[in-house]
């Protein structure tokens, strides 16, 4: 067990985890903010433990709901006119996942998309499967028959993720992101924790701008008020690349695509422009712009 946690750090301190001699806890090695975890059948890694309130009432909700959500999810793909097999597949095949790979999922749930991810890196690749609700992932570990893939589950929270910087070949996180109580910060960590190239999925419900007054999309958003949340472009990261928003499911979801970069992106706003007997540039003209 104890070599479990090699592949773990303290979400918080960003330090080693050591297990305890009774291995009921893991605590982490920091001398100035000690921090022990409770190992039960799933260990759980989560950080603050005491978590905002709206990460609070998720983490209660999908505990208490994890069996009707698991069989009534289908439902919302049918009324978005949506094939959820097809739909799986596309999202998951954004990853660009190989054999080999180390892809960590953010939010699996009871294990619908784990199922495809752990299909892609097989044979000999590590999947990383990390829920808030407990009992969410106990199904998740129930339902999957993994072959040929190292799994690890644990809980956590996703904007406290419990890895090295540069970990994982991708991330993927699919339906919570809307409810995040950081929703920056955690998407700055999925940033943080794939290698530099590595591809990062995030998407959830936002209704497609052009289609929000139609009567039937109208309705999708006062029956859940999350369809009508604007996709959150504005708290992407800026060391990404290779950006891509994807309208799926009917057009009631968005999906996130990026690669991360080791540097932010930058325009040359010194390049003379041609043709021009006088220096002129994009500095010059914001320079005159703001006089």
């Amino acid at each position: 067990m104890s070599d479990f946690f090699n592949n773990f750090i303290c979400p918080k301190t960003k330090t080693k985890l050591v297990l305890s001699s009774d291995g009921k806890t893991v605590h982490n090695t920091s001398t100035e903010e000690p921090i022990s975890y409770e190992v039960n059948d799933i260990v759980d890694l989560v950080f603050p433990k005491e978590l905002f309130e709206q990460d609070r009432k998720e983490q209660l909700a999908y505990n208490d709901a994890y069996q009707r959500y698991d069989r009534g999810v289908s439902w919302v793909f049918e009324s978005l006119h949506a094939d959820e097999k097809t739909t799986r597949e596309k999202m998951t095949a954004m990853l660009g996942l190989k054999p080999g790979m180390k892809v960590l999922e953010v939010g699996a749930g009871t294990g619908k998309d784990s199922e495809l991810i752990i299909q892609a890196v097989a044979p000999g690749g590590e999947a990383y499967l990390s829920d808030l609700s407990p009992n969410m992932l106990r199904l998740a570990k129930q339902r999957l028959d993994p072959k040929d893939v190292k799994v690890n589950y644990f809980i956590a929270n996703g904007t406290y993720l419990p890895f090295e910087d540069n970990s994982f070949d991708a991330v993927f996180h699919f339906g919570g992101i809307n409810t995040f109580s950081e929703r920056k910060e955690a998407l700055a960590e999925f940033t943080r924790v794939v290698k530099v190239g590595g591809k990062v999925v995030v998407g959830d419900e936002s209704v497609a701008p052009w289609l929000r007054n139609e009567p039937t999309y109208q309705t999708l958003m006062k029956a859940n008020p999350m369809f009508a949340d604007e996709v959150p472009l504005q708290d992407l990261p800026k060391n990404i690349d290779n950006f891509q928003l994807n309208w799926i499911f009917g057009f009631g979801y968005y999906v996130l695509e990026f690669t991360k970069t080791d540097v932010i992106p930058e325009v040359n706003v010194n390049l003379q422009i041609p043709g021009k007997d006088f220096e002129d540039n994009w500095r010059l003209r914001a320079e005159k712009n703001t006089k």
